[in-house]
């Protein structure tokens, strides 16, 4: 009588082991993810040990770095292949368990892994050509190329052991699978289907923060150029990517066209060159010793709108110290932004590579060579540091400032008291930039360091004990700038203390301006992106104070202003200009909403029209070619 009335004799527990639906079903899902994972961890040491040529600098003792980067962005390709798969699997219906349901999942899954892998091991070869993983513009590359499949077979000809490998891993995935038959015995019932929905929003954080990199809120997903953080030279990215995640991560994203609107080099160089010559620097012979430091203060949200200064006739200023600055100091009035974001101030500022159309160091030419503020001066004998108040790796900044040749970074690690936390984005500005001077007082001279300050950002808080202290503004943000210009304060009355201080070059610059919400005469897209920029030297050796530079300059003129202040003798590569070069012509070139040019055009010189083309060529052409880089 009690079988009879059982309606479902064979349905088991969902936690008991034998019911392949439930707790055995999720583990056999998570065997499939932990192959391929493992797979792209083995792949990481074939790539090196075939391609060791290319590395001759890296041993094994650099492995446990690049492992540890390189787990971030395995797990991050994993689960961009694999996150449809798994929320499909884990859908809470009963049906998924058919027969066909589960067929069609095991070919998704062998699908998407196995083109992942044949990327992966096409690089192999790949690699060689290119030094830098393909990314997706391989495929804008050649898809006009009608013989492209004669060129796999080709390539899979000429290699057949790669192709025995692929082949070899399709069958590890197939055998490795696992069953796709279920007895549906399951009923639909709450309590499978709210167990199984949970199981489903649990899958989906993990596989969000595994795609993002990280849990802080400050990360972003992660980039190919965060992979810089874990080498020490620019060609050892390859060995922390992977080709899947290099692809899936700059799918969609906008590509750079070469362009030609100049037929020869020669003709395109009269017209602008980012290679800046020694002769052609100006001849100052100076002869400073000893070599002066540098020390560089990216101040977060800092529009010009905010200074009084740079604005003469303002009804008031949120930057008092920095306008008093400003007297001692060659303050430029019509400096502009490179780029609309944080993200973009450390390539333009550091790198004199601005952003145009995309975010310099959210593309794949992120990986190129590049000569960078601090590779430069370390060939004078610089040290050089970045300092970050917010958690280590957030927006890649530690990737990024390495690559730059800021070798030593500082973030909130680094300051190692949470207590300072602003429970947002990083540590306050006031304790961290005295940090900075502190750690500043601990390194060997000449030194070149740089800061980037975070407290003046959303949401736009100040710490409780400065609540009501500073005058009440219109605007949230306003009190933050007040905060932060007062940090600057207390940092600069620090680092006066400093034995150092007399022997360095201060460069101030914002990161981005921002469309004003009050002032009209910032209301537009050119004079969004107005920020300050100021160089002061405290023993006036070579910046004598209250100067007021009244020409054009942009974010990427500080690299090489700074290197012919500092008498640099070597030639270098910079998108910028020397503000002190009296032989050129002071423009600024950024992408307000569209590409745009800000410079006096003069009889008998270029046009702005075809200075903005030659600008332009350069750009996009070295970017594709690799060739953001003079050495010596």
């Amino acid at each position: 009588m009690r079988d009879s009335l059982n309606l479902h004799p064979t349905m088991k527990s969902l936690y008991s082991p034998k019911n392949h639906t439930g707790i055995s079903y999720l583990f056999t899902l998570f065997k499939r993810l932990v192959l391929v994972f493992i797979v792209l961890l083995i792949s990481r040491v074939a790539f090196y040990l075939y391609n060791g040529y290319l590395f001759p600098e890296t041993g094994w003792y650099d492995m446990p770095l690049i492992f540890r980067g390189g787990i971030r962005f395995d797990l991050s390709a994993l689960f961009y292949m694999n996150g449809l798969y798994l929320i499909l699997a884990l859908l809470p219906f009963p049906f998924i368990f058919s027969r066909s349901c589960q067929i069609l999942l095991k070919i998704l899954y062998l699908l998407i892994n196995s083109a992942g892998f044949f990327f992966q091991l096409f690089d192999f070869i790949y690699f060689r050509t290119t030094l830098r993983r393909i990314d997706f513009s391989f495929f804008r590359e050649f898809a006009n190329e009608k013989n492209i499949a004669n060129i796999f077979l080709k390539a899979l000809q000429d290699y057949p052991v790669f192709l025995m490998v692929w082949i070899g891993l399709i069958f590890l995935l197939w055998f490795c699978y696992g069953r796709t038959h279920y007895q549906v015995q399951q009923p639909f019932t709450l309590r499978f289907f709210f167990s199984r929905l949970l199981t489903l929003l649990l899958a989906s954080v993990i596989t969000t923060i595994s795609i993002r990199g990280g849990t802080d809120r400050t990360t972003r997903p992660i980039t190919m150029s965060n992979a810089a953080a874990y080498v020490s030279e620019p060609l050892e990215m390859g060995l922390v990517l992977n080709t899947p995640f290099c692809i899936l991560r700059t799918f969609g994203k906008p590509s750079v066209e070469r362009l030609d609107f100049f037929p020869s080099e020669e003709e395109l160089n009269r017209v602008y060159s980012p290679e800046h010559r020694r002769d052609t620097i100006s001849p100052a012979g100076r002869d400073i010793q000893p070599a002066m430091n540098v020390v560089i203060l990216i101040l977060e949200s800092f529009s010009r709108e905010y200074s009084g200064y740079l604005n003469p006739g303002a009804y008031t200023s949120h930057t008092p110290f920095l306008d008093s600055l400003m007297v001692h100091s060659l303050a430029c009035s019509k400096a502009y932004a490179n780029g609309r974001k944080s993200i973009d101030a450390v390539p333009s500022v550091l790198g004199s590579i601005p952003s145009l159309e995309q975010s310099f160091a959210l593309t794949p030419f992120a990986l190129n060579r590049v000569e960078g503020l601090g590779n430069a001066l370390k060939k004078l004998g610089y040290n050089t540091a970045f300092f970050h108040g917010a958690p280590n790796g957030s927006l890649g900044m530690d990737g990024m400032s390495r690559h730059f040749g800021f070798d030593s970074y500082y973030g909130m690690n680094e300051f190692a008291d949470r207590s300072h936390f602003d429970g947002y984005w990083g540590i306050w500005d006031e304790p961290f930039l005295q940090f900075f001077a502190r750690t500043l007082d601990t390194f060997e001279e000449p030194f070149a360091a740089a800061v980037f300050t975070l407290s003046s950002h959303h949401p736009f808080i100040i710490p409780r004990r400065y609540e009501g202290v500073f005058p009440e503004s219109s605007l949230p943000i306003q009190q933050c700038i007040r905060y932060s210009d007062n940090a600057l304060r207390l940092f600069f009355d620090e680092a006066s203390k400093s034995n150092w201080y007399e022997n360095t070059l201060f460069v101030l610059v914002a990161d981005h301006g921002a469309y004003s919400q009050v002032n009209p005469r910032y209301q537009s897209g050119v004079e969004s992106m107005a920020i300050p920029i100021v160089y002061y030297d405290p023993s006036g050796r070579v910046v004598s104070g209250g100067q007021v530079y009244d020409q054009y300059t942009q974010q990427i003129d500080i690299m090489p202003t700074v290197l012919d202040m500092l008498d640099y003798p070597f030639d270098f590569f910079a998108f910028g200009r020397n503000i002190r070069d009296s032989l050129t012509i002071p423009f600024v070139v950024n992408y307000p909403a569209l590409i745009s040019i800000m410079r006096e055009e003069k009889e008998k010189e270029p046009s702005n029209e075809l200075f903005l083309n030659a600008f332009r060529q350069q750009y996009n052409n070295r970017l594709l070619d690799d060739n953001l880089y003079m050495g010596n």
